[in-house]
This record gives structure tokens, C-alpha cells and sequence, in this order.
């Protein structure tokens, strides 16, 4: 059985060196950017709140809040690959005070679990392969379960903060926690407790902090990892076809489900070390080279996350109507 996922004969032929190496080059300015509007638009959401609080404003800056940080994660899912800043010590440093550290993750610790789930989308192994499987999604209920989060909650924290921890340990000590993780890590928990109790009220923490990041953060990119994974199609037959998913969804599905550009994922999967903000001109080049070819059923566009929740929830309600008999 391969323990890889096997890329190469689409990055050999779907865009040049010359190309790559292009699309390749870091701006870093541009993630400090995305870093600091993404924080400019949660600390903005907490003073509303501060200023009137009231259901209504509450409720706006719970989605505020969430999207901004699904935003900022998106940032930081660059930092698991290393790709904000040309040295790995500073892209992680930034990965960590700024994305990482607030939801207690460490990019050196917890990109083991992301890395390995590019290497094996499609095989046994992928640790988020529960994520786009078929299984314990069948009918609404089961569904419904899956897409409210609650479905994947302990395999997916286990992957990060227990998988990833066990990996490190197994590896050199320079990839376990450091006294300088531990103080990135405190320091962010107790100046959020701290702060949004001060400033808001003994329940900021939960509703204007946990709420949004489980919301809009977390679940929302379990429901993206599906649908940029998950096939109307057996899961064998599925994993033929390398689950390579692109989306051209409208700018407000982009803000809830694919941030700085994610809805361009089969070019991600391809090379992860194109930086965010250059995947829209590398799917313009896959769509060139497609268009010259006339099709290739590996690489797939599809128009709406939306539409595909829809899609799938139909496609199991046939499965499972009964098969009509002769006589």
C-alpha cells in the first residue's frame, strides 16, 4: 500500500518551473497585513460589545468575531507550511503570537498532523480522513450531527494537541514544548479570561471568544474539509480520483467557508508552498492547461459549499431509498 499520495504527474505537467517558482515567492507584508486587519475586526466586534451590550450586538460580534478568526487561520494554516516569512524560526514565531497561540496550538508541534494529512489525503492514514469519509454521515440525523461539529470534536483535538504531542515527543526534544510555548500559550488565556472579563463581563470569555472560534473557526473548516474532500461516489472509487476540489463560490460563502482564497484547494493540495494570496492565479493556469487538454476528471470545480451540503444530503436520501422489484 502507498504511503503517499501521489502528486507528482500533475505538478510535473500542470504549471512550469518558471511558473511555480513565480507563484512561490513569499509577500510577507501581506500576511502581517491579513494578520493585523483580522485582529483590528475582533477587537473591534469586543468594543461594540462594551459599548452596547445588547442581544443584537452581541449576536453580530459572535459572527464577526468568528469569521475574522476562521480568517486569521487561514493566515496560519500558511504558518503550518512555513510559508509567511523566508525563515521558519520567524514564520512560526509569528504563527504563534498572533493565529496559534490564542487557541492553544504551538505550529511546531501541531503541524505534524497537517503535514502528514497532505502526504496521505486519500490513504488509510490521513488523520482528517474522518472528516470526508462517508461513515456516521448517513441520513439527516447523522448528518446534521457531522456538520454541528460535536460528530468530530474529540478525533480532531486529539489529532492536534494529543497525535501531534506524541509524534513530537517521539521525534528530537527541539519539537517539544518550550518554556517559551508555555508563556505564549498562558499569556494569551489569561489576557483574554482577564481582559474580556474586565472589560465586558464575567460571560465575554465563553460567548465572545469560545463561542465564534468553535462556530465559525472550527466547524466551519470541518465543513470545508468536507466539501473540498467528499464525493457523490463510493470512497474507494473517491480516492481514485484524488479528491481534488476547487470551489468558485460567491465572495459571502468565501467569508464563512473559504477565507483568503481556501476555495482554490485542489491547487493548495497540489503545492502548499503557493502562498494564499498567489492561488487564484494558480488555478487560472490549471483551468488553462484543462482547457487545452479538454478535461481531466481528476480536477474538479464546483459552484457552492452550500449547494454540495445540499447535494449530498440528496445523494444519501437515494442511497438509502429502496431499490424497486420486478413481479
Amino acid at each position: 500500500m502507498s504511503e503517499a499520495q501521489h502528486y507528482n504527474p500533475y505538478r510535473a505537467s500542470l504549471l512550469s518551473r518558471e511558473q511555480l517558482r513565480t507563484l512561490t515567492q513569499l509577500r510577507p507584508a501581506l500576511a502581517i497585513r491579513d494578520t493585523l486587519i483580522g485582529w483590528l475586526w475582533i477587537f473591534a466586534a469586543w468594543v461594540a460589545v462594551a459599548l452596547y451590550p445588547n442581544v443584537l450586538v452581541v449576536a453580530l460580534a459572535v459572527i464577526v468575531i468568528g469569521t475574522s478568526y476562521y480568517a486569521l487561520a487561514i493566515v496560519g494554516h500558511d504558518g503550518l507550511h512555513r510559508r509567511l516569512f523566508e525563515s521558519a524560526e520567524h514564520s512560526d514565531l509569528w504563527n504563534d503570537l498572533f493565529i496559534m497561540g490564542p487557541i492553544g496550538a504551538i505550529t511546531r508541534i501541531n503541524r505534524a498532523n497537517h503535514m502528514e494529512h497532505h502526504r496521505a489525503t486519500c490513504l488509510p492514514h490521513d488523520p482528517d480522513r474522518h472528516k470526508y469519509l462517508h461513515d456516521h454521515k448517513e441520513g439527516t440525523l447523522n448528518f446534521a450531527f457531522f456538520l454541528s461539529g460535536l460528530q468530530s470534536l474529540y478525533p480532531s483535538l486529539a489529532n492536534i494537541f494529543v497525535l501531534s504531542g506524541q509524534k513530537a515527543e517521539a521525534t528530537q526534544s527541539k519539537e517539544r514544548y518550550h518554556a517559551r510555548d508555555f508563556a505564549i500559550l498562558l499569556g494569551w488565556q489569561v489576557a483574554l479570561i482577564a481582559g474580556l472579563t474586565y472589560w465586558i463581563g464575567w460571560w465575554a470569555y465563553p460567548v465572545l471568544w469560545l463561542l465564534p472560534v468553535y462556530l465559525f473557526a472550527y466547524r466551519a473548516d470541518l465543513v470545508r474539509v468536507f466539501c473540498e474532500h467528499a464525493m457523490l461516489m463510493s470512497d474507494p472509487e473517491a480516492d481514485e480520483h484524488r479528491r481534488m476540489i476547487t470551489y468558485t463560490s460567491n465572495w459571502l460563502e468565501r467569508r464563512f467557508f473559504a477565507p483568503h482564497n481556501m476555495n482554490f484547494h485542489a491547487a493548495h493540495h497540489l503545492w502548499p508552498s503557493i502562498p494564499y494570496y498567489n492561488l487564484p492565479e494558480a488555478d487560472r493556469l490549471i483551468r488553462n492547461w484543462v482547457a487545452r487538454k479538454g478535461g481531466d476528471e481528476n480536477l474538479i470545480w464546483r459552484r457552492s459549499y452550500f449547494g454540495f451540503i445540499v447535494s449530498y444530503w440528496r445523494w444519501w436520501r437515494r442511497q438509502s431509498e429502496p431499490v424497486p422489484t420486478l413481479g
